[in-house]
């Protein structure tokens, strides 16, 4: 009549035997026919065990004869279809059990969260056509038997690769099947693959860059999980890495788009959305992929509605938008700081300051030195900025940093090193990835404080601790070759930092202790010109006195504001020594005087 019946169109997908279907049939039946349930507990005399096991089935489907008992046991053998592809898992016991997938798509439909169809069509991504085209040929090509589909997709997040690969598959009338394989428990990968293909899918799967590489066992049984996989496979990667593959696979590379190219997107999106933004601003400042341009300008067109918002409103607006998206993804495991530091609030030697001012003049200049001066054509390293600080506490390293930011106009976040650190495979790397995309996509300046921590020296590898360490500063190194934009490193212990971290780093400060002079300037400075004071403040003598660095006379010089507010009075001399003193005693200094570091 016509009609396709879901179990015949599955057996002949995966090429099923007339013996293997009436297996399949016998195990699913207690499944959509409950009563055909109880009727197998019965003849199982109440086993404890799966509905169905081996032993029913025998008795259900082998009374022909023993070859056809045989040709039972060969079809469930490891390498025969229905194991092969998932249809059917044999327990230790005996026991066959079915997948909630496959009674799904045996009815008609198929409730699993991670399928999805295509949203938009090829004509709409924005991509390079040439390599699009030459991509589906490549796909178009017919593949000997036993060698099914493989191929790599590329990009930065938001850069389409879904977005492509759906819209591929829906030429055929396929949808995907999203899989991370960084949240899935060890062996799992497979059954998910499995899954996609009862769903009909094509299954699309990310983030395999990111599990345990050095793990020798693990790693085999991935390749061999990707490789006997029964259908198409798509993976999809970040632009650096090499994928998990036999040779033969095809790729497709989404580079991150040109400012003029973003700045068209922008301006496209804009239109549609009737926002009087202004995109080529918009491009220079976020270096983001087509799918976050049109998620922010989504988010802006909701909020100039619920704003009622006038034109001259909708910089702002967008600009704002913008910023959230790309603070959303890192807000977990880092911090905005907002009050950043001034000029008139440091102070360094000359030969630090000019150090300070060569940094900033790199950050903002690169475009003219790389893009305009050919030096992008000569440099192999990253374009971006990373500099490390080093030196005593309380020296002014984390001030100095904001300094920076608020000079570029960039918002600091402090990473938070104890969420970044996971003690799941492949996680720590998923958070750094995302914090250093973040930076490069919008005006994000990352500060890593204490990164002796994350960025130490790579150890000899006596126990799995020992390879994973070494496995999260492996991919730092690789990250930070690629990255373009501004990050700082703050340390106590320089010595503890791998050697080939220091290599790639744009600059190293290190910040001495302060001299008498310079320690007097700081007393000054942290002196509020508000606070009512009496009598002479020798700052001098508290310099000569006390070697102390700018941290510490800050939070002495707090501590002296707060004694003088407890007693009620004016701020003096004496109130600057007490406050000295106790900052001695708090961290078990037995003198009266002495550096503190």
């Amino acid at each position: 009549a016509g009609v396709v019946l879901p179990f015949v169109e599955l057996a002949d997908e995966l090429g099923l035997s007339s013996v293997a279907m009436q297996i399949l049939i016998t195990v699913i039946a207690p499944r959509v026919h409950y009563e055909t349930g109880r009727m197998y507990r019965i003849l199982g005399n109440g086993a404890a065990t799966a509905v169905c096991d081996v032993a029913l089935l025998m008795l259900l489907l082998g009374r022909s004869g023993s070859a056809l008992r045989d040709q039972i046991r060969d079809e469930l053998g490891p390498d025969a279809a229905l194991i092969r592809h998932g249809l059917v898992e044999l327990d230790a016991h005996g026991g066959l059990k079915i997948d909630d997938v496959l009674i799904a798509r045996l009815r008609g439909h198929v409730p699993w969260r991670a399928i999805r169809e295509a949203d938009r069509e090829l004509a709409e991504l924005v991509l390079d056509r040439g390599a699009l085209r030459a991509f589906m040929l490549e796909l178009a090509e017919v593949r000997p038997a036993g060698s099914p589909l493989r191929a790599v997709v590329r990009g930065r997040r938001g850069s389409g690769r879904h977005s492509v690969i759906a819209a591929l598959a829906a030429k055929v009338g396929r949808p995907i099947a999203c899989i991370d394989a960084s949240e899935l428990p060890q062996g799992q990968l497979a059954r998910e693959l499995t899954r996609a293909v009862l769903a009909r899918a094509v299954p699309v799967v990310s983030n395999v860059e990111l599990l345990d590489a050095e793990d020798r066992d693990a790693a085999r049984l991935l390749r061999q999980v990707l490789r006997e996989h029964p259908g198409p496979l798509v993976l999809r990667a970040a632009l650096e890495g090499a994928p998990p593959l036999e040779p033969g696979f095809v790729e497709l590379v989404l580079p991150a788009l040109s400012e003029s190219v973003r700045a068209g997107v922008f301006e496209r999106v804009l239109a549609g959305a009737h926002i009087a933004a202004d995109a080529a601003l918009l491009a220079r400042r976020y270096k983001v992929a087509p799918g976050t341009i049109h998620r922010v300008v989504a988010d802006a067109r909701s909020r100039i509605v619920r704003a009622e918002a006038s034109p001259a409103e909708h910089d702002a607006i967008v600009d704002e938008a913008a910023r959230q998206h790309l603070a959303t993804r890192i807000g977990a495991t880092a911090q905005r700081v907002t009050r950043l530091a001034s000029w008139d609030q440091v102070s360094l030697p000359d030969e630090m300051l000019d150090s300070i001012r060569e940094l900033i003049g790199r950050a903002r200049h690169g475009r003219t030195v790389f893009d305009d001066w050919g030096y992008d054509e000569r440099i192999t390293t990253a374009r971006g900025i990373t500099a490390l600080f080093y030196g005593p506490p309380g020296t002014g390293k984390t001030m100095v940093a904001g300094l920076i930011a608020r000079e570029l106009g960039l918002e600091l976040y402090r990473v938070d090193l104890a969420k970044v650190m996971s003690k799941w495979i492949g996680e720590t790397e998923k958070h750094l990835g995302e914090l250093f995309d973040a930076a490069e996509d919008g005006r994000i300046m990352l500060l890593f404080d204490e990164a002796d921590s994350l960025f130490a020296k790579r150890t000899e590898v006596k126990s799995s601790n020992d390879r994973y360490a070494n496995l999260e500063v492996n991919y730092l190194l690789q990250r930070l070759d690629a990255f373009e934009g501004v990050a700082v490193l703050t340390t106590n212990l320089d010595g503890s930092i791998d050697p080939a971290f220091k290599r790639r780093l744009s600059m190293r400060m290190y910040f001495p202790l302060p001299d008498e002079e310079l320690r007097a300037q700081l007393w000054a400075a942290h002196v509020s010109p508000r606070m009512p004071t009496a009598g002479v403040l020798d700052f001098g003598a508290l310099a000569r006195r006390f070697p102390l660095s700018g941290g510490y006379i800050r939070n002495s010089a707090l501590r002296a504001a707060f004694l003088a507010a407890q007693e009620g009075t004016a701020l003096t001399q004496h109130h600057l020594e007490r406050a000295v003193l106790l900052e001695y005693r708090e961290l078990g200094k037995l003198a009266d005087d002495g550096r503190v570091d």
